[in-house]
């Protein structure tokens, strides 16, 4: 309800309130956040990039991408973004699968086909040093790295209140007590509370199993990369 110049919840609604900022963690780690869906969202960026790439040197398509023209260009209207729903954008990543760039066709076969990218945990702050190691080495066989070996992390910060003196703002939930008085959400509840101000940070290192398991070629070098990532 109106009060002053925001908007308060009754006391007696907290719960529905707690159960609103919960679920929306919930959502986050469990499905957005998912190391499935974060795999496939990697390979998805990296069609994007492949193609752009591409276009920008000159590239023939087979079936030349009409309707990302505008975003490669960095002319992206509106009209343009409306269009690019999932049917137009899986048409061209299943035409795609029959392209003859190596790298193209295989990341659109991949995404087609849900034959997603694996992953291990990985810390940045550690693990830099290993990361490119497994740089020289992907190139060392015949792997782009660029497409190839990707750190993806995903963050979320469920709920806080402002705190003067921070650059962001942050709009608190307030909570009108039976008495009249107004009170910050998470000084009344103890489950939101607990997640508080609390970022959770997640690090992980996408790469293809299947490329780095196959000894026809490079054996040498793909062996490293199974021993650096644990798999051996």
């Amino acid at each position: 309800r109106p009060r002053e110049d925001q908007i308060v919840i009754k006391e007696s609604g907290m719960h529905a309130v707690e159960d609103y900022i919960m679920s929306r963690y919930q959502m986050y780690w469990q499905v957005y956040f998912h190391p499935v869906t974060r795999s496939a969202e990697v390979i998805l960026t990296k069609i994007l990039h492949r193609a752009k790439q591409l276009h920008d040197e000159g590239y023939v398509f087979t079936h030349a991408p009409v309707h990302f023209y505008s975003i490669f260009e960095g002319k992206l209207t509106l009209e343009d973004y409306v269009k690019l729903d999932e049917s137009i954008i899986l048409y061209y990543f299943q035409a795609w699968e029959d392209e003859e760039d190596a790298i193209l066709s295989d990341l659109c076969r991949r995404f087609i086909n849900r034959q997603l990218f694996q992953y291990v945990e990985f810390n940045p702050n550690e693990e830099m040093s290993a990361y490119f190691e497994l740089t020289s080495l992907f190139k060392e066989a015949g792997i782009d790295p660029s497409y190839y070996l990707v750190v993806d992390s995903s963050s979320d910060l469920p709920y806080d209140f402002y705190r003067p003196g921070e650059e962001e703002e942050r709009l608190p939930i307030h909570l009108l007590t039976q008495n009249g008085q107004i009170k910050e959400l998470s000084r009344q509840s103890a489950i939101v509370e607990s997640i508080s101000g609390k970022r959770r940070t997640d690090h992980k290192l996408y790469y293809p199993k299947d490329l780095i398991c196959d000894g026809s070629e490079h054996p040498e070098a793909k062996m490293k990369i199974r021993q650096l990532l644990g798999l051996t």
